[in-house]
């Protein structure tokens, strides 16, 4: 459903919005605006780590990172 989809970090308030790069605005993703244990820096660090984890997966199903991450779960064991 999601492979092959590009996602940037714009938008929303402060910039803590993520959305699918071939969208108009209105198409958002997620957005860290009501992450309030951390502070605005740390939200705005986290969109853009989520948006490169997203961008840099983009070629997986879920499924498929499901799997990386219990192999690599399952290394520290």
């Amino acid at each position: 459903m999601f492979v092959g989809r590009r996602y940037i970090q714009q938008g929303g308030y402060k910039g803590w919005a993520i959305r699918f790069a071939d969208k108009v605005k209105a198409n958002g993703v997620a957005t860290t605006a009501y992450s309030y244990a951390m502070s605005e820096d740390e939200r705005f660090e986290m969109t853009r780590r989520i948006t490169a984890a997203l961008n840099l997966t983009s070629q997986y199903t879920t499924e498929q990172i499901e799997q990386m991450c219990a192999a690599q779960q399952a290394k520290k064991g």
